[in-house]
C-alpha cells in the first residue's frame, strides 16, 4: 500500500527552516533601524545643512560620498547575512547538512500587492491632506506610514503562506501602528524615527523570542 505524501506541506516545512531561528528577523531589524535613522538624519535641519554645505563645497565629492554611504549600507546588510549563514552552518544547522538559503523569501504576488497597497495608501493620504494646508511633514508622514502598511502586508502574507504565526502578528501589529502615524502631528524626522522604532522593535522582539526557542531546543537535543 502506497503512503500518501503531502508535497505541499513538506515544501512548506522545508522552506520554514530559514525562518524558525529568528536570525532573519534580527537582520531585518538592523536594516529597518538603519533606514529610519538615515531618513531622519537627511530630513533633520542639521542633516540638510550638512548636505547643502557639502554640495556647495564640492558637488562631485558629495555625490561620491552619497554613493559610498549607499554601498556601506549594502555591505552591512549583506555582511550581516553572511555572518548569519556562517553561524547557522557552524551551530544551528550542523546536524542538517549544507543547506542553502532561499533565493526569494517573499512570493512575487505578495510584493506586487504590497506595492499596490503602498501606492493606494500614499495617494489616499495625500488627497486627504490636500483638503487643507499641505506641508512637507504631512506628505512625508503619509509616505512613511504607507511604507509601514505595505511592509506589514508582506509579513502577514509571509506568515500565512509559511504558517509562521509570529509573522502574522508582526505584520498586523506593526502595520496598524504604521497606519496610526498618518493622523499624528509628527514631523518628517519624527515619522522616520517612529517607523524605525516600530519595525526594528517588532522584529527584534520576534527574532529574539524565536532564537531563544531555537537555542533551548538545540540544548535539549544535545543533552
Amino acid at each position: 500500500m502506497q503512503e500518501r505524501v503531502d508535497l505541499e506541506g513538506l515544501t512548506r516545512r522545508t522552506r520554514r527552516i530559514e525562518f524558525e531561528d529568528g536570525l532573519n528577523d534580527l537582520q531585518n531589524a538592523l536594516v529597518f533601524g538603519l533606514v529610519g535613522l538615515l531618513g531622519a538624519f537627511f530630513l533633520s535641519p542639521g542633516g540638510i545643512r550638512l548636505y547643502m554645505r557639502a554640495l556647495l563645497a564640492n558637488r562631485d565629492l558629495t555625490m561620491v560620498g552619497l554613493i559610498g554611504m549607499f554601498a556601506l549600507f549594502v555591505l552591512i546588510t549583506f555582511g550581516a547575512r553572511r555572518l548569519i549563514m556562517s553561524y547557522r552552518r557552524r551551530v544551528l544547522w550542523k546536524s542538517r547538512g549544507d543547506l542553502e538559503p532561499l533565493r526569494w523569501q517573499v512570493d512575487s504576488r505578495a510584493s506586487v500587492l504590497a506595492g499596490s497597497v503602498w501606492l493606494i495608501v500614499t495617494i489616499a493620504g495625500l488627497v486627504l491632506f490636500m483638503q487643507g494646508p499641505m506641508d512637507l511633514d504631512s506628505g512625508m508622514r503619509v509616505v512613511v506610514a504607507a511604507s509601514g502598511v505595505a511592509t506589514g502586508l508582506i509579513y502577514f502574507m509571509l506568515g500565512h503562506t509559511m504558517q509562521v504565526a509570529r509573522y502574522r502578528w508582526v505584520g498586523l501589529v506593526a502595520g496598524l501602528l504604521s497606519a496610526a502615524l498618518i493622523p499624528l502631528p509628527l514631523s518628517g524626522v519624527a515619522s522616520w524615527l517612529a517607523f524605525a522604532g516600530i519595525w526594528a522593535g517588532a522584529l527584534l522582539v520576534s527574532g529574539s523570542a524565536a532564537l531563544r526557542r531555537t537555542l533551548h531546543s538545540l540544548e535539549r537535543s544535545e543533552a
